[in-house]
């Protein structure tokens, strides 16, 4: 825990005085006041957010499941604050991964639109230009490259230097695609165009500045991996090659939405040759399973597989059909294997999402549920009231928001409410309700209008209630309540 203060003398003796904070903010749990007692009345103590409105609303009769979700939340609200902020105790830097990793689930519980739009300008007036350098230690003069996007933004404290056997802090994929996938899903929540438009031609400059780090293997390798693993397995040429593949299917998408022919073939045609490398290297049969899996690159003496290496691939498409379903089978064998959610913020989102979408939603309540680290409700054990940064007992951060993505699992799997076009023009409703829940009730506040899911069992079976605004096409699939 860092200690924090503010000092105060009073002006005149023997009168009342009013203070208040103006320029800055606190974070933490409790506030202690060094002063005789008398010298104090009337305290009161703000919680301050820039998502305070919700745009969703979620209850189920398992409180295990609430308690975790009220930790996210909390963790959301304290680290919205005109920036999206890593932590409100320590950093308070504007970290732009989780303007991505992040998006869906906080755009479900809160009406966020003008503050993506907001974080994407920070992006783009962040983003280098040829002619920018900073100075080095020897004297010398550090190029960061055309159309690099540095991972914080707004950026205070540039850090260029290389940290050993991570990459730079500064250049990381999964970070600087902000730009590209905090667009996707601005679109996807938003239904508007014009963020597309804004944002397109820093997509662009972003992903040709990508194409000057890929390796001679056709890897990204530079940056942090599946940063916040707990077992150090950060993957880095399979996590950040998988972003490099994503992010030119998304702007080949952005491309194709703006009318931009050539440019919608070239990076179609981009984003191919590198699915193509990556699983001629990385696509191979597991020897003890004789299943296909993806095996991690930097691990050369042996056939290692992990939960976000393969969870990343099919989360993108990037898995040939024929081989799909082998490696959904190896990637349900890194998850019994390890027991519970092996993975950092990075990857965390795409194995949540992909062992939902490969039937896997009671094993992930399992997971989410256990007692121990890593584990959702460990957290709650130990008497949290805020999501920690990493999967420990006592984190370095107690109110992080960046592995909060089990909330999106709560929306779009439990409750089951799923865009199909943007906007929610469109929507699935495909809810599961996990054994240990008798009834769930959810309300989305959508751009195209208000949701309701409510999910009941009863002794005669579970029953689906449903309703959507006039204008939203629903389509009903209840085959995952049994």
């Amino acid at each position: 825990m860092i200690d924090v203060k503010e000092t105060y003398i009073p002006g005149t003796s023997g009168q009342w005085e009013h203070f208040a904070m103006t320029f800055t903010y606190f974070g933490g749990r409790y506030a202690a006041f060094d002063c005789e007692p008398e010298q104090l009345k009337n305290i009161r103590l703000h919680a301050i957010s820039s998502a305070k409105e919700g745009a969703g609303s979620f209850y189920c009769d398992d409180e295990r499941l609430m308690q975790i979700y009220d930790l996210v939340e909390k963790a959301v609200e304290a680290n919205m604050v005109s920036v999206h902020t890593d932590c409100p105790t320590i950093e308070r830097f504007a970290w732009q991964e989780e303007n991505h990793l992040m998006a869906p689930a906080i755009m479900y519980m809160k009406q966020v639109k003008a503050h993506w739009e907001k974080f994407l300008k920070d992006t783009r007036l962040a983003q280098h230009t040829a002619g920018d350098w900073f100075n080095t230690i020897d004297g010398g003069k550090y190029y960061p490259g055309d159309g690099l996007i540095p991972s914080q933004a707004p950026c205070y404290i540039p850090n260029v230097l290389p940290v050993p056997g991570l990459g730079d802090f500064y250049n990381v994929i999964g970070w600087g695609s902000a730009i590209i996938m905090g667009t996707y899903w601005h679109y996807m929540f938003y239904g508007d165009e014009k963020i597309i438009r804004d944002n397109y031609e820093a997509g662009k400059r972003y992903l040709e500045f990508l194409k000057t780090m890929v390796t001679e293997e056709g890897f990204i390798n530079h940056g942090l991996g599946d940063w916040g693993n707990p077992a150090g397995e950060y993957a880095r040429e399979n996590v950040e090659t998988a972003f490099l593949f994503a992010d030119a299917k998304l702007m080949a998408m952005f491309a194709g939405i703006l009318g931009y022919e050539e440019d919608a073939a070239a990076f179609s045609v981009y984003r191919d040759l590198v699915c193509k490398n990556y699983n001629d290297r990385l696509l191979g049969r597991d020897p003890d399973s004789g299943k296909y899996g993806y095996r991690v690159w930097d691990k050369k003496d042996a056939f290692v597989m992990t939960q976000a290496a393969q969870a990343m691939p099919l989360y993108w498409g990037m898995v040939p059909e024929s081989k799909k379903a082998d490696v959904v089978e190896s990637f349900r064998k890194t998850l019994e294997e390890a027991g519970c959610l092996k993975t950092g913020e990075v990857a965390q989102p795409y194995i949540i999402q992909t062992m939902a979408a490969c039937g896997m939603n009671e094993l992930l309540c399992r997971m989410i549920l256990k007692e121990e680290h890593p584990s959702y409700y460990a957290f709650v054990l130990a008497g949290e009231t805020t999501l920690g940064e990493y999967w420990e007992e006592n984190p370095r951060s107690h109110c992080h928001d960046m592995m909060g993505h089990i909330v999106e699992w709560y929306y779009n799997d439990m409750a089951g409410i799923r865009p199909l076009a943007p906007g929610f023009k469109k929507v699935l409703i495909k809810p599961y309700l996990p054994p240990s829940v008798s009834r769930l009730e959810c309300t989305y506040d959508s751009a195209s209008g208000p949701i309701h899911v409510c999910v009941t069992r009863t002794d005669r079976g579970i029953k689906l209630d449903e309703e959507a605004a006039e204008g939203i096409e629903v389509i009903t699939d209840e085959s995952n309540l049994v």
